[in-house]
């Protein structure tokens, strides 16, 4: 099974948010250990770097951005995922980015905190509690 993960997931993780980081946690593990493929924009990486910037050094970041490449595989960011979010409805460019990422993935489940910023499609999208819930 091949969970795309939503940035926000990815956040949780490497800031510890409360109470978001548990569940979080487990999402990266089931990828970790093999349990399910995951995947992530490439934008990700980017969006990670920027919101932790101040709250990591730069070496720690990169080793733990290290990390979560040898745990999600990048959708590349190209014009077929940008044209698609641009002309899109989805209101927020970032969550539109994301979504046509993660159908490029093939994902069975979008795994997000912002579920209503998803559209409705042929996969679910689930909040990482949610997911684990179905297990």
């Amino acid at each position: 099974m091949k969970l795309f993960i939503d940035t926000n997931v990815v956040i949780d993780v490497i800031a510890s948010r409360k109470p978001f980081f548990p569940a979080s946690q487990e999402i990266l593990s089931l990828c970790e250990e093999g349990e399910s493929e995951g995947a992530m924009s490439a934008l990700t990486l980017c969006t990670v770097a920027y919101v932790l910037r101040k709250y990591l050094s730069p070496q720690t970041m990169r080793q733990k951005l290290s990390e979560l490449r040898t745990i999600l595989n990048p959708v590349e960011l190209d014009a077929g995922i940008l044209d698609p979010a641009i002309a899109s409805p989805i209101a927020d460019f970032a969550d539109a980015v994301q979504f046509y990422s993660a159908v490029r993935s093939e994902a069975d489940y979008i795994i997000t905190r912002n579920v209503k910023h998803f559209p409705k499609a042929d996969r679910p999208v689930l909040s990482p509690s949610d997911f684990l819930a179905l297990r």
